[in-house]
């Protein structure tokens, strides 16, 4: 007779846990299908015959000047592009003064003609700016020059591209 009243005890608790139980609705504003919202990053420029493509991109705004830095390779062969405005629109060359360094005892090409400092030698231009997300793109080319002694070497970089580089100000 005990385990008859335990029984019936358990069955009406068991009645009662089950009937206690609210419906909670379906979360119907839950993204089921979430998206990436990393964007790619890439740098890239032709120049003597080939495709440099930088390992590791990044850009600081210091003072409200950007300035933009690829490199790749042990060497560090490596671009410095100055990124004089954060708006869209093409600036010379000349008065922003891109470098390219080969790495480590290799000469430096700038785009400043040294024969003629106001002569145009390329340009750069900001395709877009997202500064929610603090990256930058756009695309550049020009001609380098590296002056040793009386010697004057010139490099032409061309389709130069720099997509959703992220930026951050000191």
């Amino acid at each position: 007779m005990k385990n008859i009243k335990i029984t019936g005890i358990l069955v009406l608790f068991s009645i009662l846990f089950l009937f206690s139980c609210e419906n909670e609705p379906v979360n119907t504003t839950s993204n089921l299908n979430p998206t990436n919202s990393v964007l790619p990053i890439s740098f890239k420029v032709g120049f003597s015959g080939q495709t440099y493509v930088a390992t590791e991109v990044n850009a600081v705004i210091i003072n409200g000047l950007m300035t933009l830095y690829a490199s790749k390779g042990i060497q560090k062969e490596s671009f410095t592009i100055p990124i004089p405005e954060m708006t869209i629109g093409s600036y010379p060359t000349n008065k922003n003064i891109i470098l390219y360094s080969g790495g480590v005892s290799q000469p430096i090409y700038q785009s400043i003609n040294p024969a003629d400092a106001y002569a145009n030698t390329g340009q750069i231009k900001i395709t877009s700016v997202n500064t929610g997300n603090m990256r930058i793109s756009g695309n550049f080319d020009f001609t380098g020059f590296n002056k040793t002694g009386n010697l004057t070497l010139t490099k032409e970089f061309t389709n130069g591209v720099f997509t959703n580089i992220p930026y951050v100000t000191k």
